[in-house]
Parts: structure tokens; C-alpha cells; sequence
């Protein structure tokens, strides 16, 4: 528990420093109202890890990380989008990671023969540009690979 608790303020903190980057001279104008919108944004990300503490993940001594999980869809299978976020976003350009299955989409059709691959080292990423990992090639965020494939994108928040 002392650990779920401890994902979730690390989680927290980084939705925080990502909403007040992103928003920037917004906040400057009106802090009040800027207030307002992080709190409604910590309260639901409470709300949610309170409902299901499996979606934090802590890969701090992986990549330095904290994975935002949706959970596998029961029906199709599909392992959904997952997101992590870069506990210190000041040593990396890869602050925010989205994770998409790639499997629906290739089973529509979709040719992504022309993305490059996910770079084996952590750092590597160019802020959106979208990548590909392959089933079982290893992701070091994760440190390890999956059976299945993923489209990932980084971004910056400077």
C-alpha cells in the first residue's frame, strides 16, 4: 500500500510540472483559474488510482519512470495505451511516453513499414516522431520486450 501511495504522488507531481509547463504564461494571467484546473486534474487521477492502484507502475530503476496503465481490454485483448511519464523531466527529452498497441491496426491494415524503430537506448527518442517496436524486441523503459507490437511517440514539455 505504502508503495501505491508513493507511485501516486510521484505520478502527481509530474501531471503537475507537465500542467503547469504546458499552460505557461496562462497560468501567469490567471492563477486562480489555473489552480482550479490542476486540482480537478489531481482529483481525477486520485479518483482513478483509488479505483484501480494496478494502473501505476513504478519503473524508477528501469528508466527513471512512472507508467500510467489503462489495463488489457477483457473482450478483444487489446492492452490498449498506456502513458509514462519521466519522474524528472528536466534530465531527458522523453518526459511523456505514449504506448499504443499496434496489433488492431495492423490487423486493419495499417503499413508502418516506414517508421523507425524504437531506439535501444533510452534518451534516443526525437520528441514526436512516432516509432515502432516489434513483437518481443526489448523496450528500455521497460526494460524488456512484450509479444506484441507497440507505436510510440516521446514529447518534450520544456
Amino acid at each position: 500500500m505504502h508503495r501505491f501511495f508513493m507511485i501516486s504522488i510521484g505520478l502527481v507531481s509530474v501531471l503537475m510540472f507537465a500542467a503547469l509547463v504546458m499552460t505557461g504564461a496562462r497560468a501567469a494571467e490567471d492563477p486562480l483559474k489555473q489552480a482550479a484546473v490542476v486540482s480537478a486534474e489531481i482529483t481525477a487521477f486520485a479518483n482513478l488510482l483509488s479505483l484501480r492502484p494496478k494502473t501505476a507502475n513504478d519503473f524508477s530503476k528501469v528508466s527513471g519512470e512512472y507508467c500510467f496503465y489503462s489495463g488489457a481490454d477483457e473482450n478483444s485483448g487489446w492492452d490498449k495505451h498506456h502513458t509514462h511519464y519521466a519522474i524528472d523531466p528536466t534530465k531527458t527529452q522523453e518526459d511523456v511516453i505514449d504506448y499504443i498497441d499496434a496489433r488492431p491496426l495492423l490487423e486493419a491494415g495499417a503499413n508502418f513499414d516506414n517508421l523507425p524503430m524504437l531506439p535501444a537506448e533510452l534518451g534516443k527518442m526525437i520528441p514526436g516522431q512516432w516509432y515502432m517496436r516489434l513483437a518481443n524486441a526489448n523496450d528500455p523503459h521497460h526494460g524488456k520486450g512484450y509479444d506484441y507490437p507497440e507505436l510510440m511517440r516521446a514529447s518534450d514539455l520544456q
